[in-house]
């Protein structure tokens, strides 16, 4: 038990990154009811153009913020072209167009980077040293990132008029546009901050570990594990679940088996909607 707190501080740094990553995922879902598989791809897209550009001799910090101008305008993009044409189809007909985009946007990167993976180098190094457990800068970094997305995010739906905007279209679509909501606006301010996120954590997870085209698929599979977990639709929830997920990842790795790792993760799951079937935060689900 000597290695807990370390053992929890690390988990805690690993769910800051499914957090941040399933924070995007929500709001994306719960207002456009959009089950966006693509979103792995924000992430993958954001470490592999930060990795280009550093490549190229920019400061990492520089590059992390045109990458996300460049992912946001992706995703705009993709939005255009898998998921507005066909916004009143049924649930299923948008799941199978969020998997395809996901395929045609791994096998872009592939045929753009290829399959070698490849790391961005760190921009901090060293640790901090507390008396029962270290992080790495990079790791301090991650939560502090998570923290700020949070309060911003928070501070955008409940003062501003476009968070009352997006808020409206999350709770009553049809009522938001009776009342003159500009659908279009909600909407690319939704995938806006998705991709945002999406790409802030490609680029800072890029920095920790190997970056290849494949490299979305298992957070975002994570991530929509957390929006279970959490709650369809909370975004505390998003923020809670991802970081009970990476603790009990952490914690399975290191008290049992890294090979149980995803095994624990999963379990949890169950056992949390065997108590509360809409998740920790979930409210039942209304059909709209």
């Amino acid at each position: 038990m000597e290695y807990l707190p370390q053992q929890l501080m690390n988990g805690l740094a690993l769910g800051s990154t499914y957090a941040m990553i399933a924070l995007g995922l929500s709001l994306i879902f719960g207002v456009l009811l959009i089950p966006n598989f693509a979103h792995g791809e924000f992430y993958m897209l954001g470490a592999f153009i930060t990795y280009t550009l550093t490549v190229a001799g920019f400061n990492f910090w520089l590059a992390m913020a045109l990458t996300a101008i460049a992912v946001i305008a992706i995703g705009f993009l993709l939005d255009r072209v898998a998921f507005k044409p066909i916004e009143m189809a049924p649930p299923l007909s948008l799941m199978i167009s969020a998997l395809a985009a996901s395929i045609i946007l791994q096998q872009v990167a592939t045929l753009i980077w290829g399959t070698e993976a490849r790391t961005i180098p760190t921009p901090l190094v060293g640790v901090w040293s507390a008396p029962f457990f270290i992080l790495t800068y990079m790791q301090l970094t991650i939560i502090g990132v998570l923290m700020v997305a949070c309060v911003a995010i928070w501070g955008l739906l409940h003062h501003t008029a476009l968070g009352l905007s997006i808020r409206a279209t999350a709770q009553n679509r049809d009522a938001a546009m009776l009342m003159g909501i500009e659908m279009l606006r909600v909407r690319f301010a939704t995938f806006a901050i998705g991709a945002l996120l999406g790409a802030v954590a490609g680029a800072l997870l890029g920095a920790t570990f190997p970056i290849y085209p494949t490299m979305g698929a298992g957070p975002v599979l994570k991530a929509f594990v957390v929006l279970v977990l959490g709650g369809i639709g909370s975004l505390k929830g998003a923020v809670l679940g991802g970081l009970v997920l990476g603790i009990a990842e952490v914690l399975v790795a290191g008290y049992i088996s890294s090979e149980f790792q995803d095994v624990g993760a999963f379990t949890l799951l169950v056992c949390v909607l065997l108590i509360r079937p809409n998740g920790l935060f979930g409210r039942v689900q209304m059909e709209r």
